[in-house]
């Protein structure tokens, strides 16, 4: 289990405060305690950036000083894809989070989309990509970037019940989602935009790190179909506790 990072994601930007550094600082600091190898990344090519944004959103981001960063982000995301494809799981520690940017515009904290830049990357080689997103806001930027691609398929498991009441599913509920997720699809790799923020403490209130660490081990053994191929991105979540879900995902996912 590789883990990509870089003290470049450390670095302050114009966010919003509740995307500070420690969302990656902390985190790094814990899976390092836990042995984990470590892989610096390199930020992503404009060419890589440019199969997925088009000139006038990647202007903006770069007019706003925002491009660097957001290549470095989209580089984490690509080196944790290329190893995920080679068949060595990898977790991408990095900020800025992606999954709320589309092709020509951005919200949500969100710049550059971090998975679908990853993703486009490795599909001449990954025919069939199967997204599961598990951060409490629906990945609404990631799904209309691949809409009408047969060769992606996009789950995002929500907190809700089949009458959508906002967090009335309980969290047997919701894994039943994500155990679907695997079935019915003939997928090359697995990829996972991993947000916390449905943790039980954040502002989802439903799941817990034990919870994370089920996930985790559900789509590692979800991955067993395609040989192991799997990887994960940071996405969202905002709780001091991040730290602790993120290392209880991994040790499932490993």
């Amino acid at each position: 289990m590789k883990i990509i990072y870089s003290r470049r994601f450390e670095e302050r930007y114009q966010t919003n405060p509740v995307e500070n550094p420690d969302r990656v600082r902390n985190p790094a600091l814990e899976l390092m305690r836990s042995g984990y190898d470590f892989i610096e990344p390199s930020p992503a090519a404009e060419e890589d950036i440019r199969r997925v944004h088009g000139m006038e959103h990647v202007t903006n981001v770069r007019r706003r000083g925002l491009y660097e960063t957001a290549s470095w982000a989209a580089g984490g995301a690509i080196a944790a894809a290329e190893l995920g494809l080679a068949g060595e799981p990898a977790f991408a520690l990095i900020r800025p989070p992606g999954h709320h940017a589309s092709a020509s515009r951005a919200w949500g904290l969100c710049f550059f989309n971090n998975m679908a830049i990853a993703v486009r990357r490795i599909m001449q080689r990954a025919a069939r990509v199967l997204i599961i997103d598990i951060d409490l806001h629906f990945g609404d930027g990631t799904v209309s970037i691949f809409r009408g691609d047969s060769g992606v398929r996009i789950v995002n498991p929500g907190s809700v019940d089949k009458n959508f009441d906002y967090l009335s599913m309980d969290s047997y509920g919701y894994m039943k989602q994500i155990e679907e997720a695997l079935l019915g699809f003939d997928y090359d790799v697995i990829g996972v935009s991993a947000g916390f923020d449905t943790y039980i403490e954040d502002w989802g209130g439903l799941l817990t790190t034990d919870d994370y660490e089920m996930i985790g081990r559900m789509i590692s053994e979800g991955s067993e179909r395609c040989e192991g191929r799997r990887f994960a991105v940071l996405e969202g979540g905002y709780h001091p506790d991040l730290k602790f879900c993120i290392s209880k995902f991994i040790k499932g996912f490993s």
